[in-house]
């Protein structure tokens, strides 16, 4: 019994804190930490770590983009994330100047291809952790 319990309790410390294997495995809403957030910067896959959404975190998951062409080809990993911006339309202006957030995009690759799938997130342009959801939700 005690045995199960601890499996249990590991399984849930590495979905919470492991490091992500695609982008494709977050979904609108969910949060991670990425030191190079704090810092303004764009992060890479391999520097995203799952995060709890009601404690202090990095960034939040606004979209996923799955790429087109024109996109995938047009993809560069700096900040503001054009690919991202373009796809929030309305919702940009809100979740930016509410917030002050930033939008970044990121990709399981440096240059993603047609199919591939973006996530763009949201994160404190003062470099400031956010706590709870950004709007808008």
């Amino acid at each position: 019994m005690a045995l199960a319990a601890v499996a249990v309790a590991v399984v849930v410390v590495v979905r919470h804190d492991g490091d992500l294997g695609s982008v494709r495995d977050l979904e609108r809403g969910d949060c991670v930490d990425a030191a190079p957030f704090q810092a303004g910067q764009q992060p890479a896959l391999a520097d995203l770590a799952r995060a709890d959404c009601d404690g202090p975190h990095d960034a939040e998951v606004l979209l996923l983009v799955r790429l087109d062409a024109r996109q995938a080809a047009g993809y560069r990993p700096v900040v503001p994330d054009e690919i991202c911006l373009d796809a929030l339309g309305d919702e940009a202006d809100a979740a930016v100047s509410d917030e002050r957030l930033l939008v970044a995009g990121v990709a399981d690759t440096r240059e993603p291809a047609t199919g591939d799938t973006l996530a763009c997130f949201g994160f404190a342009a003062d470099g400031t952790r956010l706590d709870g959801h950004v709007k808008p939700r």
